[in-house]
């Protein structure tokens, strides 16, 4: 392998996963032995080497915060979930992350401690969201695990908040995996509010079955560098998804994000909707790709990307792209980067509004068509507030 890194031991991986049942242990010997011949991604405007989350280090177990568990689901932590066997765990853990893996991702399956296991049964459509919470504690590496199943026709909102303890230097190594049967819907909502400090890399995978629905919304306003790459699956016939995704970068916050939607199923549709804020000196580089392949046919996949820039420092790069090997179907994308407007600024302070409370105006303005297309009130409110509370002059 090309990299330099020191390497973990077969022997590091069997005392860590002692306790674990015989096929995870070998599942993490694998996924190490992977690790040793797979590169370490590479991104030319976000080097990787030097970032906490890259080391081969035995990572902490987060702590993970469940809150009210309704009927029909089941919530757990992840290390109790694979201590009492439940179903499910074999046949899915780390399977969505085998096809297009690389270096960190198969060092997050070989070493990754705790997370969360979110299930609901077959048919059942729960009343009020789920939520979770996973919190770092101290400044070490964590690398929690998400993995979420809906059973056919099940339908269920999730929220989970990644969060940390002021001035932590923690580096996170973490991934997030749902599983959707045929005719599942989900609204997975994350809000990623990291200290300034934190280093995350934080993969997101998802399979449709068919008519399944997936509703990605993200919001990135924490870390210092925290770098992404989330991979839809529709393979489902029918199968629907969306991302509705925003980030707000200040002082010299570092992001890297990006989301593919994989059509296989025919009829399938993709919508991916991204609206970014930076201010400062921070850099954000986002791309998304529509994926249709062969047989995908009547298959629909768009992009939008805009992100809005409140000084001159800040900077912005977009990367939409199309990769398309079926005739009969529609996708296209948008995308745009740009400072705020002087002219709107003077028009509002000339009429008493201070300098703060006119950034703040325009970026709830820029902010409200995304909102608008989100369907649980708390959570539009809850990202507006975050955002409006990060202007800064």
């Amino acid at each position: 392998m090309a990299h330099t890194l020191v390497d973990l031991t077969p022997e590091q991986i069997a005392a860590f996963a002692a306790n674990e049942p015989s096929w995870l242990q070998e599942r993490r010997l694998g996924a190490l032995g992977a690790a040793h011949d797979l590169p370490l991604a590479h991104r030319k405007q976000t080097p990787l080497e030097a970032a906490g989350f890259t080391l081969p280090a035995l990572p902490q177990t987060a702590s993970v915060t469940v809150g009210d568990v309704h009927d029909g689901a089941e919530v757990m932590e992840l290390t109790q979930a694979i201590a009492e066997g439940t179903a499910d765990l074999e046949r899915h853990l780390g399977r969505l992350f085998s096809e297009g893996q690389d270096h960190l991702h198969a060092l997050h399956l070989a070493t990754f401690a705790g997370g969360v296991l979110c299930r609901v049964k077959r048919g059942r459509e729960l009343a009020s969201p789920l939520q979770v919470s996973i919190g770092l504690q101290g400044g070490s590496l964590f690398a929690p695990h998400v993995l979420v199943v809906l059973e056919e026709g099940a339908r269920a909102d999730l929220i989970v908040e990644l969060q940390g303890e002021a001035g932590s230097e923690a580096a996170v190594r973490g991934a997030v995996e749902i599983v959707l049967g045929d005719g599942a819907a989900l609204n997975y909502t994350e809000f990623q509010r990291l200290p300034g400090r934190v280093q995350a890399y934080w993969p997101r995978r998802a399979e449709l079955g068919r008519d399944a629905r997936l509703q990605w919304i993200l919001a990135d306003v924490g870390a210092r560098l925290a770098v992404s790459d989330t991979r839809t699956y529709l393979r489902g016939a029918g199968s629907e998804a969306r991302v509705l995704a925003s980030f707000f970068g200040g002082r010299r916050q570092h992001f890297e994000f990006s989301h593919v939607m994989v059509h296989e199923g025919a009829h399938s549709t993709s919508d991916i909707e991204a609206r970014g804020v930076l201010q400062g000196k921070a850099r954000a580089i986002y791309s998304a790709n529509s994926v249709i392949r062969k047989n995908a046919k009547n298959a629909s996949g768009w992009q939008h990307e805009h992100t809005l820039m409140l000084s001159e420092e800040a900077r912005a790069d977009l990367i939409p792209e199309l990769e398309i090997s079926e005739w009969e179907v529609s996708a296209g994308h948008a995308a745009s980067a740009g400072p705020v407007d002087p002219m709107q600024i003077y028009y509002m302070e000339s009429r008493g509004i201070t300098p703060v409370e006119s950034r703040r105006l325009i970026v709830a303005g820029f902010l409200a068509s995304l909102l608008a297309d989100i369907p649980l009130r708390d959570v539009r409110e809850q990202i507006a507030d975050i955002f409006l509370e990060k202007v800064e002059l």
